[in-house]
């Protein structure tokens, strides 16, 4: 019987195709023969045969990737995985190998989730450090003899593993400031005010009325809400709505569930209503800069930069050295040519970001960072599901320090400069947010090489090409932006 060589790794979807590769990549580089279908399987094999196959006869280790995507919606292995898994079950009790099959797990999935053939077997957990979880593989191939081939390669990653071991340990006691993408919401108008319909109720209901609104509102039961005052509340709802005053609140009871001869509200409801409000004044705030707006998958609302704007095409800021810097919000990724022979951009990106005001005794607004992809730099790919797999591509070779920069010239642009963004919500109040994010300090840090914050903008910006370019270097970002192209 030929030898056992092979290290086969199972997984269920596509979206396990990442780790699948990164695993593959590095197995391979350790010199380790591997099989995966990720790599493997091209199209129109008669596969099933061939999986059968490698496990069959060539297969010394059977790795099973484990994550939520590996069961269906009643909790069992799917389908192809499970007849892989089945015989591998058999090859192992053939070949008298105890530690034959290798459950990896990815994710959260609980190993008391696993299937009862393995809930026994040691698994390896790569949920919380890829790398660390291909250390625990190796020391267990190199325990139990599976065959490898040594080269200048696997040198170069047994290096690789030397490096990183120091790294994940290399923690020591000074502290460490890491920064939020939070703004601190520091002044909320005191007073709500209510308003209900002098008849015996509107036509339609209060919360038709609210969101249709020029002015910050909600509706509360069967009245409206407002930081706006009777006068331009009737001139903002017009006579379409007419109103008249039902009473006040401070705002600070009104977030704590006190709301006095006004029907009453859960404290919890009660701050999901303001920070409503403080997300509809962030909404005129944006549109009022020229920004657009874009609906993403879960209703909530990315306001992203058009090709013109800034005019100068610089977002500027100042870094946490006192240095300034700048960004551009919007871009182009990749040619294309037409059929007159002329080249054009692939893809326009826009920076955009969504506000999620989160109101407590420490209310903030959280601004996740989004990508906008469009290919004629005005409107956004019509299908979502292809907008994110281009985002995903694109965005792949962007590191923290460009989304800190990206946040924090952003935020800089919209406080045009100052120290605080103000949100209308009437004519005579606003709500301020701190241009400052939140920061915390952190008791531990880890050791690595020291980084150079003085560099300039050009050195900064050649660095990050080199780094892609180390990246591109690497089978799995590789293999992750090559996606794009399979949208195509």
């Amino acid at each position: 019987m030929a030898e056992r060589e092979t290290i086969f790794i199972s997984h269920a979807t596509p979206g396990d195709n990442a780790f699948t590769v990164w695993l593959a990549s590095r197995l391979s580089l350790a010199g380790y023969d591997v099989w995966c279908d990720a790599e493997k399987l091209l199209g129109g094999e008669d596969f099933w045969k061939d999986i059968e196959k490698v496990i069959r006869n060539k297969t010394a280790k059977f790795l099973l990737v484990i994550s939520e995507n590996a069961f269906d919606d009643n909790g069992d292995l799917r389908g192809g995985i499970a007849n892989e898994l089945a015989l591998a079950n058999i090859v192992k009790k053939e070949i008298k190998d105890d530690y034959f099959v290798v459950p990896v797990r990815i994710d959260g999935t609980n190993f008391s989730d696993f299937s009862i053939e393995f809930l026994r077997i040691n698994g390896v957990d790569c949920s919380k450090n890829w790398a660390d979880g291909l250390n625990r593989i190796l020391n267990l191939f190199e325990r139990d003899e599976v065959a490898c081939r040594k080269d200048h390669s696997s040198s170069a990653l047994e290096a690789w593993r030397s490096v990183h071991r120091h790294h994940t340990k290399a923690l020591n006691d000074e502290s460490e400031t890491l920064q939020s993408n939070w703004l601190p919401i520091t002044n909320l108008p005191e007073t709500l005010y209510f308003y209900e319909s002098p008849g015996v109720r509107w036509g339609v209901e209060p919360r038709v009325i609210a969101s249709e609104c020029a002015l910050p509102c909600f509706d509360h039961g069967r009245l409206l809400a407002s930081f706006a005052q009777l006068d331009e509340m009737r001139e903002a709802l017009g006579e379409a709505y007419p109103i008249r005053d039902r009473g006040n609140v401070p705002t600070v009871d009104f977030i704590r569930g006190r709301t006095g001869d006004i029907s009453g509200i859960a404290p919890h409801d009660a701050k999901n209503k303001v920070s409503s409000m403080v997300r509809q004044s962030w909404d005129m705030k944006m549109r009022s800069l020229g920004l657009q707006h874009y609906e993403l998958a879960n209703g909530f609302i990315a306001w992203w930069f058009p090709q013109n704007l800034p005019e100068d095409g610089q977002l500027r800021f100042t870094d946490f050295n006192g240095k300034n810097r700048k960004r551009v919000p919007t871009g182009i990724k990749g040619k294309k040519q037409l059929p007159d022979g002329a080249t054009v951009p692939r893809y326009f990106w826009h920076l955009g970001f969504t506000a999620r005001p989160m109101i407590s005794d420490d209310p903030v607004m959280m601004l996740q960072p989004r990508v906008i992809v469009s290919e004629d730099g005005e409107n956004p790919i019509a299908n979502k599901t292809r907008l994110n797999s281009v985002r995903r591509s694109l965005t792949t070779m962007w590191f923290n320090d460009k989304w800190r920069g990206l946040f924090r010239g952003f935020v800089s642009w919209v406080a045009d400069g100052a120290d605080d963004i103000t949100l209308a919500s009437s004519a005579d109040t606003e709500i301020v947010v701190s241009a400052s994010p939140v920061e915390f300090e952190l008791a531990k840090s880890i050791v690595s090489d020291p980084l150079d914050h003085n560099l300039s903008d050009e050195s900064a910006e050649n660095a990050e090409k080199q780094e892609e370019a180390r990246k591109l270097s690497d089978p799995v970002f590789s293999y992750l932006v090559d996606e794009e192209i399979e949208d195509e």
